[in-house]
């Protein structure tokens, strides 16, 4: 019967185990940042398309509503609306067809956040593998061992450390990817286990 002391030490291998792949695998194998990949840090106000492409931006235009006979107006030709109007004083908002059609806003990240959630995805999902490797393999050893309490310790250690792995890839993988990994994990935790008790 395992005595409370056993359960302290395997409880804290299985933790310090744990942190110890985590922040080796961080420390030898740096995560990319955003800031390597996106260096628009002030505020640029680029008001133009052709000016947004030319900063490497994605220009998204404003959806607005046009009146059908606007549609054959000449790009330079006054569209305005009634912003008040109290007896004769009227006040106008006007706008040029090309002002219109051409507003919209500048995301200067937009394609250097693409190539940087593209690295992260790499980086989570060799992560994955490495942590996944450590923890199947760590689990076979405390599996072999003798001692009680250090064999529980690692393999619970090996158990974290795998999740760890999983979680940092979990968003990426499709749903049959998260469903076949969660089932060889299953597999062989079952089948550990049962060995385990069958000694």
């Amino acid at each position: 019967m395992p005595t409370f002391k056993h359960v302290l030490l395997a409880i804290a291998i299985a933790i310090v185990f744990a942190f110890f792949v985590g922040f080796g695998i961080a420390s030898f194998y740096k995560a990319p940042k955003y800031e390597d990949f996106c260096s628009h840090r002030e505020f640029k106000e680029v008001i133009t398309q052709e000016k947004c492409e030319a900063e490497n931006g994605k220009w998204t235009g404003y959806e607005r509503g046009i009146p059908k006979p606007a549609a054959i107006m000449d790009a330079n030709q006054l569209l305005c609306t009634k912003i008040s109007g109290v007896g004769k004083n009227v006040t106008l908002n006007c706008e040029t067809m090309e002002q219109i059609t051409q507003s919209g806003y500048c995301n200067l990240d937009f394609y250097c956040r693409e190539d940087f959630d593209k690295a992260r995805e790499k980086y989570n999902r060799n992560v994955f593998i490495v942590a996944t490797g450590i923890g199947i393999i760590i689990l076979i050893v405390g599996f072999a061992l003798k001692m009680a309490s250090v064999s529980a310790g690692l393999m619970g250690g090996a158990i974290l450390t795998i999740l760890y792995g999983v979680i940092r890839y979990w968003t990426d993988l499709p749903d049959y990817g998260r469903f076949i990994i969660l089932g060889i994990i299953l597999a062989i935790l079952i089948w550990l286990g049962y060995k385990r008790i069958k000694k």
